[in-house]
This record gives C-alpha cells, sequence and structure tokens, in this order.
C-alpha cells in the first residue's frame, strides 16, 4: 500500500486544501502527517515545540511519515520540514511526490506571521524567506513535478495535478440538435464550434471587456459588441446597434454571434443571431448561474418591451452552450445567490434530488469550488435539456418551466427590472406553492418546503401588499395568458407539475397575502 500522491512543500503553499480537493477528485482518502502528530501527542505543534523541542518534534515527524507512507493509499501531505532529514527524503523514493511551490507574498498572505508558528520565530518575515530558500532544492529533490500555487485557484491547482475532469455533455434534441458542455475550462473548446465562421460577434457586459480580449481564435476575426449590464441591454434599441454593426463587418450565414456573459446577454445574442440574415450561428459561454441553468439553455431569445419582459423574441437552438464553472469561482455572492432559484425551480417541477443536496449542507451548495454546486448545475441543465428536447416552441410540456415566473416577471417590470431575475422568481415561486396550496392542489409539507428552502439560501419570499393591484395587471400580459384568462403552473406535489387556468380573484389574493411582507 502507498499513496497515489504526496504533496510537499512551504507553509502556505496550499498542502492542506489542495490535498483534500484532490483527494476528492480522485475518489481516495486525505492524510496530513501534521495533523497525525497532533493527534497523537495530544497538544498543538507549537506547544511540541515549546515543550519538548525542534529535536522531539523531527523524530514524530518521521514516525508519522513512515507511517503514513506504508499505510496510506491515498493522497498525503507532508508539514513544510519532512523533507529534512536524509532518511525522510530516501523514504519518499519512488513515490508520486509534487512540490507544490509558492511566492513569499502569497505565503505569508495565506498563513500569516503569528505565534503559532514556531519556525518563524524573531523576524517572521525573513525567517519564512530563509526557510524557503533553504528547502527548495530539497523538495525538487523528492519530487516528480513542481506545480506553482501562486495566485491561483485551489481548483485550478487539482486540475493540473490530476488532469481536468472530462467535461459532462447533455445533449438537447429536437428539430436542431446541440450539446451544453459543463465542466471547468470548456471555454476553450470554442473554437470547435465554430464551423466555417471567418468572423465572430463576441456580445457581452462591461464587466468582461478583459476576458474577451484574451479570446484567442486562429484566422477569426473578432468584433466585440459591449452592450449594457443586466436587463437594461434587452431592448430593441440594442439590438438594432447590434445589427447595424454585424452589417457594417458584412457578417453572413457562416459567421457567429457568441453570447458571453449572464443571462440577459445570453437572451439579447441569441435574438440578434436569429434574426439577423434569418439566422446565424449562436454559440453561447454563460458566465453566470443564472444563465447558466436556465436563460442559455433552451433556445428561448428575446428583448423587453415597455409592456413586459421577452414579449418580442423567437425560438432558435444555439449550435452549442458552453457552461464553464470557473466563471464562477470570481461571481459575487450577490450574482450567484439569485441563480439558485432556477435550481431550485428544477428541483420542485421534476428533481427533488436537487432539494435534498441543497437542504444536507446549503454552504456547500452555494460553493464554486466544492463539489455539491456543480451537480446542481449539471441536474438543472439536464432537466431543462429534458424538456426543452421535447417542446422546443412551449406548446406542452415546456411550460413547466415557467413555475414562478408568473408573478416573477410581474415583480420584475415593476421594479424596473432593479431586481435580479433569480429574486424576483424566488418570491414567485413561493407565491405558485401558496397558490397550489390554496386550491386544494398542493399539500402543506411540499409548500412549507419552498420558503424553507429559498430562506436557507438567502433568497427572498415576501414582497409589498400594496403592489398586489399592480402585479395582477402586470401578470395579465404575461406571455402565458390565453385572452382574458391567467394561467399559472402549480404543483400537484412534488416534481408534479400542472397547469392552473384562470383562478378565481379571491384565491390569488388569498395566495398573494401569504407572502405579503409582515
Amino acid at each position: 500500500m502507498a499513496p497515489k500522491v504526496v504533496l510537499v512543500g512551504p507553509m502556505g503553499a496550499g498542502k492542506t486544501t489542495i490535498g483534500e480537493l484532490l483527494a476528492r477528485r480522485l475518489g481516495v482518502g486525505f492524510r496530513d502527517t501534521d495533523a497525525d502528530i497532533v493527534a497523537s501527542a495530544g497538544k498543538p505543534i507549537s506547544d511540541i515545540f515549546v515543550d519538548d523541542g525542534e529535536e522531539a518534534f523531527r523524530k514524530m515527524e518521521a514516525e508519522a511519515l513512515a507511517a503514513a507512507l506504508r499505510d496510506h493509499d491515498g493522497v498525503l501531505a507532508l508539514g513544510g520540514g519532512s523533507v529534512l532529514a536524509e532518511a525522510n527524503r530516501a523514504a519518499l523514493a519512488g513515490h508520486h511526490v509534487v512540490y507544490l511551490k509558492v511566492s513569499l507574498a502569497d505565503a505569508v498572505k495565506r498563513v500569516g506571521l503569528g505565534a503559532s508558528r514556531p519556525m518563524l520565530m524573531g523576524n517572521p518575515r525573513a525567517r519564512l524567506r530563509a526557510l524557503m530558500d533553504e528547502r527548495e532544492p530539497l523538495y525538487t529533490g523528492v519530487s516528480s513535478s513542481t506545480v506553482d500555487t501562486s495566485g491561483r485557484h485551489p481548483v485550478d491547482i487539482v486540475d493540473e495535478i490530476a488532469g481536468p475532469a472530462e467535461p459532462d455533455r447533455i445533449a438537447v434534441g429536437g428539430e436542431r440538435p446541440y450539446e451544453v458542455l459543463v465542466g471547468r475550462g470548456v471555454a476553450g473548446e470554442l473554437p470547435a464550434f465554430l464551423g466555417g465562421a471567418s468572423k465572430v460577434a463576441v456580445i457581452y457586459a462591461p464587466t468582461l471587456a478583459a476576458q474577451v480580449e484574451t479570446l484567442k481564435l486562429p484566422d477569426i476575426e473578432i468584433t466585440p459588441i459591449e452592450v449594457p449590464d443586466g436587463e437594461a441591454a434587452k431592448t430593441v434599441e440594442v439590438a438594432a446597434r447590434c445589427w447595424d454593426i454585424l452589417g457594417e463587418k458584412a457578417f453572413t450565414r457562416t459567421d457567429a454571434v457568441i453570447g458571453f456573459g449572464g443571462g440577459a446577454v445570453t437572451d439579447l445574442a441569441g435574438f440578434v443571431g436569429a434574426s439577423w440574415l434569418r439566422g446565424v450561428p449562436v454559440i453561447h459561454l454563460p458566465t453566470t448561474l443564472l444563465g447558466m441553468v436556465d436563460a442559455a439553455v433552451g433556445g428561448k431569445t428575446g428583448v423587453n418591451t415597455a409592456a413586459g419582459k421577452n414579449l418580442v423574441g423567437a425560438f432558435y437552438p444555439p449550435r452549442a452552450v458552453l457552461c464553464d464553472l470557473r466563471t464562477l469561482f470570481t461571481l459575487p455572492r450577490e450574482e450567484l445567490v439569485p441563480g439558485m432559484a432556477e435550481i431550485v425551480k428544477a428541483g420542485f417541477i421534476a428533481d427533488p434530488v436537487i432539494l435534498d443536496l441543497i437542504e444536507a449542507d446549503v454552504a456547500a451548495a452555494i460553493d464554486p469550488a466544492g463539489d455539491v454546486l456543480p451537480q446542481l448545475v449539471r441536474r438543472s441543465i439536464q432537466m431543462k435539456a429534458d424538456v426543452v428536447s421535447a417542446d422546443l416552441r412551449e406548446s406542452g410540456l415546456r411550460e413547466i418551466l415557467n413555475y414562478g415566473h408568473t408573478l416573477g416577471h410581474a415583480i420584475e417590470k415593476l421594479e424596473n427590472y432593479r431586481w435580479r431575475h433569480g429574486a424576483a422568481v424566488s418570491v414567485g415561486l413561493a407565491f405558485a406553492a401558496e397558490l397550489g396550496r390554496v386550491t386544494g392542489r398542493l399539500d402543506d409539507r411540499t409548500a412549507d418546503r419552498h420558503v424553507r428552502v429559498l430562506r436557507s439560501l438567502g433568497l427572498p419570499t415576501t414582497y409589498p401588499a400594496e403592489a398586489w393591484p399592480d402585479l395582477l395587471a402586470a401578470m395579465r400580459v404575461d406571455k402565458k395568458a390565453r385572452g382574458a384568462k391567467l394561467r399559472f403552473i402549480v404543483l400537484d406535489g412534488l416534481a408534479r407539475p400542472g397547469v392552473l387556468t384562470d383562478p378565481p380573484r379571491e384565491q390569488l389574493s388569498e395566495a398573494f397575502a401569504a407572502v405579503c411582507e409582515t
């Protein structure tokens, strides 16, 4: 028995953090010799140095290393000084050892220079630099490979050590089938989907200007088109400006439009691509959670008007959707959390495992670097792909994807789109659950679960009572309305969505009263 990977390097290199992630990736256990020493001694390493001296600690370190190399078959992280003893270095021969290198600045930032580091007594920064310089050749001498961790996300480092995980490829069927790729680094697959394009227009929001400049598409002319942030991008005026630019650049039917950004950008880019020359290839690179699990998948494109949201648009499947999970690492929490509303929706209408995963560990559910959020993204996209494959044009089954959206869209309109889509849908989900309860179609337990799950994620579930008349008027011009009759998606039980047509106004008012702010 021997470890699959042994990690060495100075303090602050990230051996524990990276080791735990790497072990999960490889499906093995993780072990840290410093933790073994603390458990055996029954006291912190700093106390061992003070009470027993460094020589006693180094003896314990050698014993812990020998035991771990003998008994552990997963990922093993060693203390920074484990390579000092020649016997320890000899014991590492023949093992897959990775040296995690780090700059002094990053090491200081990660570990600090406090009194809990016995090897840094005196002038901590100078001592740390001296230790790193002294041990550098020893780390290099025992290692099979070196990985620099400075300024990098731990998941990217794990990808370098173990190789990036194969992306999930989710098929969306119908008249024009396409793939949704989900994984880290899938944006690099973009050239494979451009076919014979000699030009591409990249429609993007201002915050992504720097990333657009880094796009490398050999032998393809890139035309960047910056549009306003959020729903302000989804206007006929902005679309017209995009058309003008495509005309100036002489875009033909073999050229392509790329939607690079959140849900509003992919909605707009899809509409521009669908309408230019009656349709040119469109590829989406969603950069937000909402964009990945909802807007970019399904072929719905459109812009807003004064009358309401998405009232002008087209059903136009993209050529591909590339959901690069790396973009979620730097997504601010206030943008990440609203996207969870669409994931929760998917759980209630079709895949209850989503709800189980969220309830089991809410923190993990919104951690882009963990294992849970990627599962939630994949499951949500798979659910939508299954529905859209059977009904692209919302003539039947696809209506279930509007669960929570009738009121949600009305809230967005009243708020002049200052509310994030996911936040508005969250209130809409709470309302839809109450409407199901009021009409006798949904059990109390499932209805109550809506608010519990949404609130646990930090999503809103209430709205001002005085807004009801305006909300009701806005809902009457919703796309799902038929003539003077309102239509809602409600649940007849968990994962059992159905249509509710023209419920009495009293029931609507009663349901809304349950989600009014108190």
